[in-house]
């Protein structure tokens, strides 16, 4: 398969398994009175494309991200989700990004949960724009401790699909000498 036509349909598989872990996810019941709180687990698939390496570019990592959001938001029927998704994913990205460039791949629970902490503060900044209110900063506590653990979790998730799988790494496009 040439590496154009692969590549392309590794993003969709890529948008499709992220968009698959989101709907699973969205099936499993929220802690009562804990509105929005969520594992994020659809975060591997952001967090594994990060680490790649090989011919996978940020570009490439943004797109799944996006194609993620926008069906995932078309999918749960909330199109006003699309902002705080849009807001806390962008920032999250921008962060492990940043992290990923200034840590070794050791680090991936640690960029994880850094992802994670952003990801809440991104969906809190956009609905105190939305709603023009501070009163949602009483929640902030809640999401950061709810993120440090989905945070971990994802991360953990990741580094043991690096560490278990370094041959399918290579056949996606990933780089041999990934340093996880």
């Amino acid at each position: 398969m040439k590496t154009n036509t692969k590549k392309l349909t590794l993003t969709a598989l890529f948008a499709v398994v992220a968009l698959i872990i989101f709907i699973v996810e969205a099936q499993v019941p929220l802690p009562p009175g804990i509105p929005g709180l969520k594992l994020g687990l659809a975060n591997i698939v952001t967090l594994f494309m990060i680490f790649l390496g090989g011919m996978w570019k940020k570009r490439d990592v943004f797109l799944v991200l996006l194609v993620r959001i926008l069906l995932a938001s078309i999918y749960s029927g909330h199109p006003e989700s699309l902002i705080y998704s849009f807001a806390g994913g962008i920032l999250a990205l921008l962060v492990m990004l940043a992290m990923r460039a200034a840590f070794k791949a050791a680090a991936i629970p640690v960029i994880s949960v850094a992802g994670a902490a952003a990801h809440n503060a991104g969906q809190i900044t956009a609905v105190m724009l939305v709603w023009q209110s501070t009163r949602v900063l009483v929640y902030l506590p809640v999401l950061v401790a709810g993120g440090i653990i989905s945070g971990l979790l994802t991360g953990f998730a990741v580094h043991f699909i690096y560490k278990a799988h370094p041959r399918f790494i290579g056949y996606i496009g990933g780089s041999n000498k990934n340093d996880v």
